[in-house]
């Protein structure tokens, strides 16, 4: 059972709800250990729970038939994932995996309707953060179907300052990571990588990139600069 509130109080899915709930939601949760690289799971596993990161990291991917990997977030402390399992019977999507060693807290699905029917707006929060994932996704597949390689890597930067990855401004990522993340190749990363320090928009280190101008590498990901 999660010992305290706080970590529930600043997710999504609990926004504007009565501290009573939150009470209530302490019990419902199950509190899971989790060593890093280990997997929680897999895309095509059914599915009838949501996660919540108490702390550490997790990041969400799918691995496809001819073994490529796509990166689509790295979640912290906070961050809500596996919401969709909750309203249908569907397999996962993608897949999520510990990248350090992590607690999550774990709701199922008839312990999520238990509390949505004490209080609706649970179920409100819920569809607002579906709703948030769809424009999120609908505009990667717009940068990732028509953007050039610059905006495509402005892009990824840009969602991971917005996830709070690491410290909101420097990150530790290799450029393999980074190339997962944008839909391009290593060697095209780290091309890009150069010219946007060249402009002073970022700094590149030995496995980190730290973000200088969040609004320039905005400019640069709708093609302004």
């Amino acid at each position: 059972m999660l010992v305290d509130t706080q970590v529930l109080a600043r997710t999504p899915l609990f926004h504007k709800v009565p501290p009573q709930a939150l009470e209530v939601a302490r019990e419902a949760f199950v509190t899971r250990n989790y060593p890093a690289g280990k997997k929680i799971f897999e895309a095509g596993d059914m599915g009838a729970a949501l996660y919540v990161v108490q702390s550490g990291q997790v990041r969400i991917y799918r691995t496809y038939l001819d073994g490529r990997e796509r990166m689509f977030a790295y979640l912290g402390p906070g961050e809500v994932f596996g919401e969709m399992s909750l309203l249908d019977d569907q397999p996962r999507s993608a897949s999520a995996e510990t990248t350090v060693d992590s607690v999550l807290l774990v709701l199922y699905q008839d312990a999520y309707w238990s509390l949505v029917r004490k209080w609706p707006e649970i179920l409100h929060n819920l569809a607002t953060i579906l709703a948030r994932r769809l424009r999120e996704a609908d505009l990667e597949l717009e940068v990732l179907s028509f953007e050039e390689a610059r905006g495509r890597v402005a892009y990824a930067l840009t969602k991971l300052r917005k996830q709070r990855y690491g410290d909101g401004t420097r990150m530790k990522l290799t450029h393999q990571e980074l190339a997962q993340l944008s839909g391009t190749s290593r060697e095209t990363v780290t091309r890009v990588l150069h010219a946007l320090r060249e402009e002073q928009l970022v700094r590149v280190g030995s496995g980190y990139v730290e973000i200088l101008d969040p609004a320039g590498l905005e400019e640069v990901l709708f093609g302004l600069r």
